[in-house]
C-alpha cells in the first residue's frame, strides 16, 4: 500500500486558469497542510485490539450486502479510543489518506472516546458537509452473564448480554485479557470484548488480533485544509466540528440518513458541493477507486441502507 494518494482536485470553470498553473503545487501543499491538525496526546496505551465490523443491509436496489471495516481500539488510565483502522494507520505512519476513510463514513463508524473528558463518551464522525462532535454521558452497561463459552481469536470466551441504548447485544469476553473494554462504545465486563452481536444480527464485532504496544491515544481538536478562497486563490482552512448533544446528533442521523432519497442521492439534504464550495477534492484508496471529498469530508457515492448502531 502507497502511502501517498494519488490526488486530484474538480473546480469550477472560474477556476480552470488558475488551477493549471498551480496544480503542482497545491497538490504538495494539500497532502502538508490536510495532514495539520490541533492534536493533544491525552494516554499512551501499551496495546491494540483490532477488531473486524459487519452490519448486514440493503443497497440503492434493496439487494442484502454485508458491509465491513476494520477498527483499532486503545486504552489508558479509563479512556478508551475505539476508531477506523485506517486512521489508526495513519497515526503510526504519517501522511493522509482521506479515500480510505470511505467505507467509516458509508457505514457511519466515527471515533468515540469513552470517559474522555471524564464521565463522558466523546463521539467524532463526518457526515458531508461538515465534521461532527457529539457528547452524551457515561453510562455504566448493566451485563448479565451467561453459560455459553466459544474460543475467539484464540482466546477463551464467556458471554454476556445487556440492553444498550435500544439494541439487545449477545457478547463473548475473555478474562486472559484484563481490560475491560470493547469495540465502539461496549464496555464494562471483566475482560476484553471479543465478539459483540446485536439480538437482530444486524451488527456484528469481532475480535481480528491483540498486540502489545505502547501508541498515542490522539484526541483531535480541529484539521486544518487547504481550498480555494472563491477569489481565484488558495488557502489553508481550519475545519471546526460542529458539536451537538449525541441525542440531538442520532436524531439527526436518522432524519437525514433514514430518508429513502438518502440510497439515490446521499447529498440531497444539502447544497452541491461544487455549487456550495466550488471544488471537490478526488483522490484514490488503496484498491484504487476514486473518493471525491470536501475539506476532507467524504461524498458517499454507493449509499447502503442505514442501519443505526443505537436505536435512542
Amino acid at each position: 500500500m502507497a502511502d501517498s494518494p494519488c490526488y486530484t482536485l474538480t473546480i469550477t470553470p472560474k477556476y480552470q486558469t488558475f488551477m493549471q498553473k498551480i496544480l503542482v503545487t497545491m497538490m504538495a501543499l494539500t497532502l502538508t497542510i490536510a495532514a495539520q491538525a490541533q492534536r493533544d496526546t491525552i494516554g499512551v496505551s501499551q496495546f491494540t485490539a483490532i477488531y473486524r465490523y459487519e452490519c448486514k443491509t440493503t443497497d440503492a436496489d434493496g439487494q442484502p450486502v454485508t458491509d465491513s471495516m476494520y477498527i483499532a481500539v486503545q486504552s489508558s488510565g479509563g479512556i478508551t479510543k475505539s476508531f477506523p483502522y485506517e486512521e489508526y494507520v495513519r497515526q503510526k505512519k504519517g501522511g493522509s489518506r482521506i479515500a480510505d476513510g470511505y467505507l467509516a463514513a458509508q457505514m457511519h463508524m466515527g471515533t468515540i472516546f469513552t470517559n474522555y473528558p471524564e464521565g463522558r463518551i466523546t463521539t467524532q464522525e463526518m457526515l458531508y458537509p461538515y465534521r461532527y462532535m457529539a457528547d452524551e454521558p457515561l453510562e455504566k452497561q448493566k451485563w448479565t452473564l451467561t453459560d455459553a463459552q466459544d474460543s475467539i481469536c484464540g482466546y477463551a470466551s464467556q458471554s454476556a448480554t445487556t440492553k444498550y441504548h435500544g439494541l439487545t447485544w449477545n457478547v463473548y469476553y475473555t478474562e486472559d485479557v484484563p481490560a475491560s473494554i470493547g469495540p465502539w462504545k461496549l464496555g464494562g465486563l471483566p475482560g476484553l470484548i471479543t465478539k459483540a452481536t446485536d439480538a437482530k444480527g444486524i451488527h456484528t464485532f469481532t475480535l481480528y488480533g491483540f498486540h502489545q504496544e505502547d501508541t498515542p491515544i490522539i484526541f483531535t481538536q480541529y484539521v486544518n485544509w487547504i481550498a480555494p478562497d472563491g477569489h481565484g486563490k488558495f488557502a489553508a482552512q481550519r475545519v471546526d466540528y460542529q458539536k451537538m448533544k449525541a441525542s440531538k446528533f442520532l436524531a439527526y442521523k436518522k432524519k437525514v440518513l433514514g430518508n429513502s432519497r438518502y440510497l439515490k442521492d446521499p447529498t440531497y439534504y444539502a447544497p452541491d458541493p461544487m455549487t456550495a464550495f466550488g471544488y471537490v477534492e478526488n483522490s484514490f484508496n488503496s484498491s484504487g477507486d476514486n473518493v471525491r471529498s470536501v475539506a476532507g469530508v467524504v461524498l458517499i457515492s454507493n449509499p447502503h441502507k442505514y442501519q443505526p448502531l443505537e436505536l435512542k
